[in-house]
């Protein structure tokens, strides 16, 4: 009589986990195997410590790797964030041009009206917004059939709708992701919102990684607390980064920014 359901050996784990390659020097050796795939990552940190950086670097390798993604910003502009991107060499146009990389702009009611006195851009796709956020989600999906990973700038949409309305968009991008697959950022600076909604957000996202200024080091060198990651055995909870002219390199006993 043939066996059935068989348990798996020790050696035979009941997953696997894939990780994603996002060009970030040092990270896959800091973090046991680098970022999970299937997985939505908040990135939170003050202005300048290099949170958007993170999510640019691992987006534009994407890119390079001929992978597709959709970029979420209801406040900056596509145009800002090609901006930030070319600092560090990463000419992104080619892929808006050719549509692999997508700019988006949800609009709540009140930036709407904003953007009929403004020329239209042909780079972003438009997404009005109403009272909730069913749009955007409605978009989303879209796109992660698509297979598309995003990045999404949460804050500005924070301060117009109400705490219940963004758990519930962070829960459908983490139950989405979790089906359609993929590397996904949640990008939240610090210090802008109630640390209680703040804490609520982060128990529902896959990762955490929360940057900050490394006491006595230039502006350009900073340290990365991991403060959630779930799939990896932590080597550490804290690394440093350097910031140089092709972007992020993680700092380690085998290499020196």
């Amino acid at each position: 009589m043939a066996m059935t359901g068989q348990r798996p050996t020790e050696e035979e784990p009941l997953s696997r986990t894939s990780f994603a390659k996002v060009g970030i020097d040092g990270l896959e050796l800091v973090l046991g195997g680098g970022l999970p795939e299937d997985a939505v990552y908040l990135l939170t940190g003050a202005p300048g410590t290099h949170y958007t950086t993170f999510a640019h670097q691992a987006i534009y390798n994407h890119l390079l790797q001929n992978g597709k993604a959709v970029y979420y910003t209801p406040d900056l502009s596509s145009n800002e964030i090609q901006e930030d991107m070319a600092l560090y060499g990463w000419k992104v146009r080619r892929y808006v041009d050719e549509e692999s990389l997508l700019f988006s702009r949800p609009l709540p009611p009140v930036l709407q009206k904003l953007a009929e006195t403004m020329p239209e851009n042909p780079m972003e796709e438009v997404v009005n917004l109403g009272s909730t956020t069913d749009a955007i989600r409605k978009s989303f999906v879209g796109k992660l059939k698509d297979h598309r990973w995003s990045i999404l700038n949460l804050s500005y949409l924070m301060t117009v709708y109400s705490s219940q309305e963004i758990i519930d968009l962070v829960m459908f991008w983490v139950n989405a992701v979790h089906v359609f697959g993929g590397v996904h950022f949640i990008l939240l600076p610090r210090g802008g919102h109630e640390e209680s909604q703040v804490t609520l957000l982060e128990n529902m996202v896959d990762g955490v990684l929360s940057f900050k200024f490394a006491q006595g080091f230039l502006q350009t060198e900073g340290e990365v607390e991991v403060k959630k990651l779930r799939r990896v055995r932590l080597k550490t909870k804290v690394f440093r980064h350097t910031v140089q002219d092709n972007g992020i390199v993680i700092e380690n006993a085998t290499r020196i920014g």
